[in-house]
């Protein structure tokens, strides 16, 4: 009897134990890295960059091979994803707005204020927010403390290229570790950590690192990681894709790039960039790649250097938006194509986690009620559009079957349709939306002209029986290999959406599409999947059984 009592004494002692690891604060540690696409190391199919840290991370994460943005650029889809709902939902499109000043955002609790309403030390550095979307990264609303500013580097390379006198975008730098933005940021991060762990409070930090984005000035060392020999281009880099739409192509963002060897280039639609350019162009985003990689092995060994926290650290990487090294003939973001759209996404939390790969079709704004959801929260408020993905983490099973991006393209002139900028034009101004719905096989897009400066009554006229093309400004369709995902080269080769055998998909892609945007992005989320979003289902595989 007295060896059954202390049985039964160290069981109860084990149970308390457990239940105190249950009830105990997860802590979170948020790796945003600006422009990172989802082509490094081994988990995405990439031999070129040299990235150890995110290689290991992701050998212990769950890695979701097939995640996507709402918005293909940095303001809105951070403002997106940052208060869990879609642009259409909160009307952010560009750098003028954001979500604490549109009618259908102001009210949004952003994910950070969300865990610092939790009791959470909350900090962020670097770019979290947009800067000034909200102004100041919006403050002490967010964040426990004022955030670390998005800084420039102290550089040399805003000297001008000797003929062009233009600043140049792929530089090399010879400064000291300080003197660099995200070497600030890490420090800021760490600095966080530290404190939180030393007063026992629960952390929610954010490494809102700025490279791989634009201009691509680095330590030296990181460019001798590499030779342009070595570097291979994009087999499309010459040629966009036979059959595709003008609109479906920019040199927003980049229409000109400057190297020390090359001088400056004009980015044009029928004028693609030199091999020997677009190889030196992807040496200086390898680069900022493998600097960022080192800051987050600095962090990580933070983590791991203390007792426990690393069991009870959610590690989260994910960027705002994917980018473009030439594929398509189209270099950085602002597209509808797979290399805009699709994001790399890897969670680590060895509490509960184990490490696997996803193929489902999962979004960025999934992260809001995803983080909740690991670190234990309460639910969050029915605003908040996403989904938890902590049970297809788990078990392996879709939340959907689709995702859906979108972007606004304001034109100078009709016949110049890919000479489009919107940064500066209100949601009220802007006269052409895409949106782009990637299933398993393909990628269906349509371009639409807002009428009365609302999708949701263009989308309406489209069911009347006369579709003008006023309406419809170009439509895209794109089959996939998902065996080749990891294969750059290898997808949005032809739009098919023209073609006789691909009218069948177009119809029901067409209905599946603008049931979306009317309806289902508007409606509240729901633990299982809601009667507009099973519509949405039988159309997708309507689509789908047409092409085989």
């Amino acid at each position: 009897m007295r060896r059954l009592n202390e049985r039964l004494i160290i069981l109860l002692r084990i149970i308390h134990i457990y239940e105190g690891i249950q009830n105990e604060k997860k802590n979170v540690l948020w790796f945003l890295i600006d422009d990172l696409r989802p082509q490094f190391g081994r988990a995405y199919g990439q031999s070129e960059t040299y990235t150890p840290n995110l290689d290991k991370l992701a050998v212990e994460s769950v890695v979701f091979k097939k995640a996507y943005c709402q918005l293909t650029v940095c303001s809105p889809s951070r403002n997106s994803f940052l208060t869990g709902r879609r642009p259409d939902s909160i009307r952010v499109y560009n750098f003028v707005d954001h979500f604490r000043i549109t009618n259908e955002g102001r009210d949004s609790i952003a994910l950070p204020q969300y865990f610092k309403n939790n009791g959470y030390y909350v900090i962020g550095g670097g770019k979290t927010y947009q800067p000034g979307k909200p102004p100041d990264y919006d403050g002490l609303k967010s964040w426990s403390e004022p955030p670390l500013p998005l800084t420039k580097n102290l550089t040399r390379c805003h000297h001008v290229h000797p003929r062009s006198k233009r600043i140049l975008d792929v530089c090399p730098e010879m400064l000291a570790r300080r003197d660099f933005m995200d070497e600030r940021t890490a420090d800021h991060s760490e600095n966080a950590i530290r404190r939180a762990v030393a007063s026992s409070q629960p952390f929610f930090v954010v490494a809102g690192f700025y490279r791989p984005h634009l201009r691509w000035h680095v330590p030296q060392s990181y460019y001798d990681l590499y030779n342009n020999n070595k570097i291979s281009v994009a087999q499309n880099s010459r040629f966009k894709p036979h059959g595709m739409p003008d609109i479906a192509w920019t040199s927003e963002g980049c229409h000109t790039l400057t190297t020390l060897e090359y001088g400056t280039h004009q980015i044009e639609m029928n004028q693609p960039l030199s091999l020997n350019i677009a190889a030196e162009l992807r040496k200086g985003y390898y680069a900022c790649v493998s600097f960022i990689d080192h800051l987050v092995g600095r962090l990580l060994t933070v983590v791991n250097s203390f007792q426990g926290l690393r069991k009870n650290t959610i590690i989260l990487v994910s960027s705002d938006h994917g980018f473009h090294l030439g594929e398509q003939a189209s270099w950085t973001k602002h597209t509808l194509f797979e290399h805009s759209a699709r994001v790399p996404l890897m969670i680590r939390f060895p509490h509960l986690l184990p490490p696997r790969i996803i193929y489902h079709p999962v979004e960025l704004v999934d992260i809001y009620r995803t983080l909740a959801d690991l670190a234990g929260l309460p639910q969050p408020p029915d605003h908040i559009q996403g989904r938890s993905l902590r049970r297809t983490a788990l078990y392996n099973t879709p939340i959907r079957n689709f995702s859906l991006t979108q972007y606004p393209r304001c034109p100078k002139s009709w016949d110049r349709l890919w000479d489009s900028n919107c940064k500066r034009i209100t949601a009220k101004q802007i006269p052409i939306m895409g949106y782009s719905l990637r299933v398993n096989g393909f990628r269906f897009t349509e371009w639409y002209q807002w009428r009365d400066n609302s999708i949701h009554h263009s989308m309406l006229s489209l069911h009347s029986s006369s579709d003008t093309p006023a309406k419809i400004i170009a439509t895209e369709l794109y089959q996939f290999d998902e065996t080749q995902i990891d294969d750059a080269d290898a997808y949005e080769r032809q739009n098919l959406a023209h073609i006789a055998e691909a009218q069948c998909s177009v119809i029901n892609f067409r209905h599946a599409l603008r049931l979306l945007i009317t309806t289902c992005q508007h409606s509240p989320p729901q633990e299982l999947i809601p009667p507009c979003e099973l519509e949405v289902s039988r159309y997708i595989a309507n689509a789908q059984i047409c092409m085989i």
